[in-house]
């Protein structure tokens, strides 16, 4: 039998999860990651699986609000032969939005019958992080495959070029980056907003809004933060490995 533990696999990531907390666990767990901006998909675990992962809030966002996960999920069954939607944070049959539960069942079965693209769900970032390095340490160490990112969206409008430019800050997503463009009217106008005006913004925290002007007005090459934040699940990386290599299907 092969030892899947030879080494740690390689995980591509969108670079906007870089500060998620999924991202904190894999690379906790000693997983080699690499940040890129990805058209499709979330995470790329091999040439044939990505995953696009929505926490329930998310979910609904993009079903409802933007009208959007259909399209995402129909470029990620496009892009890869084997595309994986992953749903973080519990049961999305009780969720606090007043949805019909036959609208989501119905949400669910066309994305599992009619998109062809299964569903995993996991309770929390470190247990999507276990889902992720799961099928990474097989595909790469037990079966031999590579990565390979491919993939690309269907079409992005104008309107959605904006929200992807503001949405590309770190701990900026989606619905934050549309809150902005709505109050400030423009791209411009965000970028040239005080860290007092941005708070002003619904979701956008006095920690965010610094982020954002330190992002825009801060000095090109002057590196990253050097500090890595501790993440808050206490994992032991070879204990970690170990339950999850022993649960590799055959």
């Amino acid at each position: 039998m092969v030892d899947i533990l030879t080494k740690m696999p390689e995980i591509v990531i969108d670079n906007r999860e870089l500060r998620s907390p999924v991202a904190k666990t894999l690379e906790r767990l000693g997983v080699k990651l690499e940040f890129k901006t990805l058209d499709v998909g979330d995470y790329v675990v091999s040439d044939r699986i990505a995953f696009e992962r929505k926490t329930i809030d998310d979910l609904f966002s993009s079903w409802l609000d933007e009208k959007k996960l259909f399209e995402q999920l129909y470029d990620l069954a496009q892009a890869y032969h084997r595309p994986v939607l992953i749903i973080e944070g519990g049961d999305p049959f009780f969720t606090t939005r007043r949805v019909n539960v036959q609208a989501i069942r119905g949400m669910l079965n066309a994305i599992t019958v009619s998109l062809r693209v299964p569903i995993l769900y996991s309770l929390n970032a470190v247990e999507t992080a276990q889902h992720l390095l799961l099928v990474a340490l097989k595909e790469q160490n037990k079966d031999g495959r590579s990565i390979s990112v491919h993939g690309k969206r269907s079409h992005m409008d104008i309107d959605e070029q904006r929200e992807y430019i503001v949405s590309a800050i770190t701990d900026i997503g989606p619905v934050a980056s549309r809150n902005l463009l709505s109050y400030f009217g423009s791209v411009e106008n965000v970028m040239k907003a005080s860290p007092e005006e941005l708070g002003n913004v619904k979701f956008i925290g006095p920690i965010t809004a610094e982020h954002i002007r330190k992002v825009v007005s801060g000095k090109y090459g002057g590196g990253g933060n050097n500090g890595k934040e501790e993440v808050r699940e206490n994992i032991s990386v070879q204990q970690g490995a170990e339950e999850l290599a022993s649960q590799l299907w055959v």
